[in-house]
């Protein structure tokens, strides 16, 4: 009975919310130290937080884990707390949070055929990151499937998807021309002549991080699969969705690995809410047990990073 109280407390407890949140920003500035005018780790932590609370907001607006539950926002912050890398990769916290946007446009648009601007807001999104760093654009055909998936594909919808693109580098030209420099235009075109497939570089903690929750996310799979029929279509489209960009993302991350914060940092975002629906959906006793383990596992290895760091 014990084990039931101490699963519902690390479900709804505002308490454990705002003690992650304290913790988290604790050891931020703790690492910041004394450079208190680098703007750049400030910006991260008040960007990583505001995602932690959007996903809140997210579950809240599209009812995602059917239940009154924090622990989107904090295994979000446990996932990244965890690693003192993320704490100065503001690219990845930018990306992390278009990508988190789009998500947001992308469930806004489920059974909707006119979904036009939900489309082009994604598609200003994604080019707009991609700025930052030209592998966004392969999110394009992620989000398609969502489209697909979502019920929502057309060809005004698709269409409108590409218009963001036009849009952006258009501007970025005119831009260029008033100038008189088109080398603006040519330099912030997509260049994927750096894309080499390497060997994964990763120490022995990060290789134990990511194949536990490798581990995790063929559970989840499992789970959603045989649950299928217990739960909403609504839930399990948004869920599937989630696994699916879950995989995408570990490709690029094992294949880029020289871009692992970056893409430790989104893919933090649909893992959070994969693990939260599987936490607070199971009545097993086994699973308020695993939960614990979870909690224990990545505070054993934030210690373990933080001490090597």
């Amino acid at each position: 009975m014990k084990i039931e109280k101490i699963h519902n407390a690390l479900l709804t407890s505002k308490l454990l919310l705002f003690t992650v949140v304290f913790v988290f920003i604790a050891i931020r500035l703790y690492s910041i130290g004394v450079q208190w005018d680098n703007f750049s780790l400030w910006g991260c932590l008040l960007i990583q937080i505001g995602i932690a609370f959007f996903l809140l907001q997210l579950n809240h607006v599209f009812n995602i884990t059917q239940q009154h539950t924090f622990l989107p926002a904090i295994f979000y912050l446990l996932f990244i707390g965890s690693n003192p890398d993320f704490y100065s990769d503001p690219k990845g916290s930018i990306a992390a949070l278009c990508i988190g946007l789009c998500y947001y446009f992308l469930f806004d648009s489920y059974q909707k055929p006119k979904s036009q601007i939900n489309a082009l807001n994604i598609s200003l999104l994604l080019v707009l990151v991609s700025l930052l760093s030209p592998w966004f654009l392969f999110f394009f055909p992620v989000f398609w499937i969502g489209f697909y998936r979502f019920q929502c594909l057309n060809f005004r919808v698709f269409f409108a998807n590409l218009t963001g693109f036009v849009i952006v580098y258009l501007f970025i030209f005119t831009w260029s021309v008033f100038q008189g420099d088109r080398n603006i235009f040519f330099s912030l075109l997509p260049h994927f002549d750096s894309f080499v497939i390497r060997i994964p570089d990763f120490t022995v903690l990060e290789w134990i991080t990511y194949g536990f929750l490798l581990i995790i996310c063929f559970f989840i799979g499992l789970y959603l699969y045989l649950s299928n029929i217990s739960e909403r279509l609504w839930t399990i489209s948004i869920l599937s969705y989630f696994y699916i960009s879950s995989f995408f993302i570990f490709v690029f991350f094992f294949l880029q690995s020289e871009y692992k914060s970056s893409w430790g940092l989104i893919i933090s975002v649909p893992l959070a809410f994969l693990t939260a629906h599987f936490f607070s959906r199971s009545n097993k006793r086994s699973v308020h047990y695993l939960l614990l383990l979870f909690f224990l596992f990545f505070t054993v290895i934030g210690i373990a990073r933080y001490a090597g760091a």
